[in-house]
C-alpha cells in the first residue's frame, strides 16, 4: 500500500473513530492535529527521500481539504440531528424513527422521516386519544397560529388546551405534532435544532403525560 492510500486509510479510520465516540467541539482540534501530523510525516518521508517533495506537498494539502470538507459537512448536516438524539436518550424519553405526513413550514402536509418522542401517560384520563398539528385541512378545535386540537375518547381539560395553546403559540413554524393514546404521549419532529428543542419537547411531553 502506497503512502497515499494509507494516508487516505488512516484519515477515515480517525474520522469514523470521532463520528462514533465524540460530539463536541474537540472534534475540529482533534481533526487539526491530525492533519499537522500528516503533513508533517508526509514532507518528512520526502526529506529522507521516500517520497517527492510536490507529491507530498499535494497529498498533505489534499488530506487537510478532505478532513476540513468532512468537518464542515457533519457540522452543517448532521450534528445538530446527533446531539438532539443524544440528549433525548439521557432525558429516557423512548425514541424512534418514522415516516410520517407532517406540515411543511407554509401548512402543507408532505410525508417526511422523523423522529418519534414518547413518554408514558397517566392512566384513566380523558381524553382518550388526542391529536396536536397545524396541517392544512387538520380537524378539531382551534387553538390559534394554524394548530388544531383532535380528541376521541372524552373532551380535553381547559387546562390541557391553556398548555396546547401555549405550545401552539411558542412552536408556530416547527414541523412538530403531538399526538396520545391512553398509554403513552408522544412527539414528532425533525430533530434539527440541537438539545435546546428536546429540552423544550420533554417539558412539554411531561406536563402533557398528566393529561
Amino acid at each position: 500500500m502506497n503512502e497515499f492510500n494509507r494516508g487516505i486509510l488512516a484519515l477515515f479510520v480517525f474520522l469514523l473513530i470521532f463520528e462514533i465516540f465524540v460530539e463536541d467541539k474537540r472534534k475540529s482540534l482533534w481533526a487539526a492535529v491530525f492533519t499537522v501530523l500528516f503533513a508533517i510525516g508526509s514532507i518528512g518521508a520526502a526529506l529522507v527521500g521516500m517520497e517527492k517533495m510536490a507529491t507530498s506537498l499535494v497529498l498533505s494539502a489534499v488530506m487537510a481539504a478532505l478532513c476540513l470538507g468532512y468537518l464542515w459537512y457533519e457540522r452543517r448536516f448532521h450534528r445538530a440531528e446527533k446531539l438532539a438524539r443524544r440528549r433525548a436518550v439521557q432525558l429516557k424519553l423512548t425514541v424512534g424513527d418514522v415516516e410520517r405526513v407532517m406540515p411543511a413550514r407554509n401548512g402543507e402536509p408532505v410525508k417526511v422521516a422523523v423522529a418519534r418522542y414518547g413518554l408514558p401517560r397517566r392512566q384513566g384520563v380523558a381524553p382518550k386519544g388526542w391529536t396536536l398539528s397545524r396541517i392544512d385541512g387538520a380537524e378539531g378545535a382551534d387553538l390559534g397560529h394554524g394548530w388544531k386540537l383532535k380528541t376521541a375518547g372524552g373532551e380535553a381539560a381547559e387546562a390541557m388546551k391553556a398548555i396546547l395553546r401555549g405550545i401552539a403559540a411558542q412552536a408556530r413554524g416547527e414541523q412538530l405534532e403531538f399526538e396520545a393514546d391512553e398509554a403513552e404521549v408522544r412527539a414528532y419532529w425533525k430533530e434539527w435544532g440541537g438539545t435546546e428543542h428536546v429540552d423544550d419537547i420533554h417539558h412539554w411531553l411531561l406536563v402533557l403525560s398528566q393529561y
